[in-house]
Order: C-alpha cells, then sequence, then structure tokens
C-alpha cells in the first residue's frame, strides 16, 4: 500500500473516476483510506460521481441509413495489379532471385581454398623464353 496525498487522490479521481474499481489496483487501499478519512478527499468524490453520472446518461445515436451508405460506399477498394505492374514485380523478383543466387554463389567460391599447388608444378615445367641474350648476340 502506497502513502496517498490530496494531490495523487486528486489524480486518480481525475483520471479513473469516482468509482474505487476502476482505480489502479495498488494504489485502491490508500485511496479508499484516504477517501474516509479526509473531508476534502470525500468532496472531490461527491463532484466526480456527478460527472460519471453525466458521462454515463449520455447515449449515441444509431447513425442513419444514409450515413451508413455513405461510409461503406466511400469505403476504398481493393485494387487489382494492372499488367504493367505485375510484370514489373514479377521481372524485379527475378532480378532480385538472380542477385541472390550470383551472391551466394560467389560467396561459396571464396570460402573454398585455391588451388595453387598445380599452378606452380605447370609453371615449373614451361621454360622460361630469354630474349636478353638474342638482344646482346645482335
Amino acid at each position: 500500500m502506497t502513502d496517498m496525498d490530496l494531490n495523487r487522490f486528486e489524480d486518480l479521481v481525475a483520471a479513473y473516476g469516482a468509482t474505487p474499481n476502476r482505480w489502479p489496483e495498488d494504489e485502491r487501499d490508500a485511496a479508499e483510506a484516504f477517501a474516509r478519512s479526509d473531508p476534502r478527499a470525500r468532496a472531490l468524490l461527491a463532484d466526480a460521481d456527478s460527472i460519471d453520472a453525466l458521462l454515463f446518461a449520455h447515449k449515441v445515436a444509431e447513425p442513419s441509413r444514409t450515413l451508413r451508405t455513405m461510409v461503406i460506399e466511400g469505403a476504398p477498394t481493393k485494387r487489382r495489379l494492372t499488367g504493367r505492374a505485375r510484370l514489373w514485380w514479377t521481372t524485379l523478383g527475378l532480378a532480385l532471385a538472380g542477385a541472390s543466387g550470383m551472391l551466394a554463389g560467389s560467396a561459396a567460391t571464396a570460402a573454398l581454398e585455391p588451388v595453387s599447388a598445380n599452378v606452380q608444378l605447370y609453371s615449373q615445367d614451361v621454360p622460361a623464353l630469354d630474349y636478353s641474350t638474342e638482344e646482346n648476340a645482335q
């Protein structure tokens, strides 16, 4: 149970009304005890109770048939994609799928170790051409 003062009690009554069942549970007991002990709190409850009675007495009339028809007719309808829009989205989807495949393939290729041993073997088998001796001979 929390300590209750007049300012907090006034905030509770202004926010939740005069009925204690609508007050927050963790403050309800303290607020009810404060209402029993303080005459200013009882006056606040009496004012809030009259306001609650006015609010609960208010009834909203049923909407007219004309208003109901206007609202239903004015509601947006589901738009269907036209041929160009459907082609655009299909092309975009295919392009994204292809780009994803290329990205996955390049990531998989980058993860593999390069086979550099074969390259070294073949480079030793090919004789190097040395053109410097021919130039000196002439």
